[in-house]
């Protein structure tokens, strides 16, 4: 069954310029006629209507590209970005606050100071870990970067950040990325953050922690000893 460009542009509230674009980006693949007309498939119309409600939720064109690729398992990943980035902006608004409120230049510089170490981090590790791992990385070192950093902190962060700029990209198959975004499409920040705090519980009182997730660890070295594990994607990984 082919749809004409009219009925697309009545069901989805595209204009003609916004269908061409999204075709010239790869996004969907109408077909041409004889007579020069496109002719658009069901798929098509289905995923013009999903890039018309994702481009009104702010995401971008590559963002929409994965997640249209992937069929919708990097939606995760998306939300755990636009999260990071809502953190930022809470963390800008509240220092312009600081600064109305005539708040000093040096404790202002300071906050700004340690939101540049944060913003440097995560993109480094976004770039060195594509997605999931990244996101998991920074949220284990978030809680380091909540406090002002004394010099020596700050210089450990630099080493840290020029460290991540020497990394290779760290490279995986496609069926192994649809894997890693599909397992990990329940955690949102906020859930990172929780298991990254409940590492650091257990190595606070690690002989509590053992103690009271007896039956977990025995549950997960039984999983890891599994033939079903042992030919899983993640142990490949």
């Amino acid at each position: 069954m082919t749809i004409l460009r009219s009925e697309i542009q009545k069901e989805t509230g595209l204009t003609r310029k916004a269908i061409e674009y999204y075709e010239d980006k790869g996004l969907i693949h109408p077909q041409k006629s004889e007579n020069g007309y496109r002719d658009y498939s069901i798929k098509d119309l289905e995923i013009l209507k999903k890039v018309s409600i994702f481009r009104k939720l702010g995401m971008s064109i590559s963002d929409i590209y994965q997640c249209i690729s992937s069929g919708g398992d990097t939606l995760s990943s998306v939300l755990r970005e636009k999260q990071h980035q809502l953190d930022l902006y809470e963390k800008r608004k509240v220092i312009l606050e600081m600064s109305v409120k005539g708040e000093s230049d040096e404790l202002i510089n300071e906050k700004v100071s340690l939101l540049e170490i944060k913003e440097n981090i995560y993109e480094k590790l976004e770039i060195a870990f594509p997605g999931y791992f990244g996101q998991l990385l920074f949220a284990a070192y978030q809680p380091f970067l909540d406090t002002p950093l004394e010099n020596d902190g700050k210089n450990s962060f630099y080493k840290y950040i020029a460290y991540l700029d020497r990394l290779p990209l760290f490279e995986l198959t496609e069926e192994e990325k649809k894997y890693i975004e599909k397992i990990s499409s329940p955690f949102d920040m906020k859930t990172l953050k929780d298991i990254n705090q409940a590492k650091l519980d257990a190595i606070e009182s690690f002989e509590k922690w053992m103690k009271d997730n007896e039956d977990v660890i025995s549950q997960y070295e039984s999983y890891k000893n599994s033939e079903e594990y042992q030919n899983s994607i993640m142990k490949q990984i």
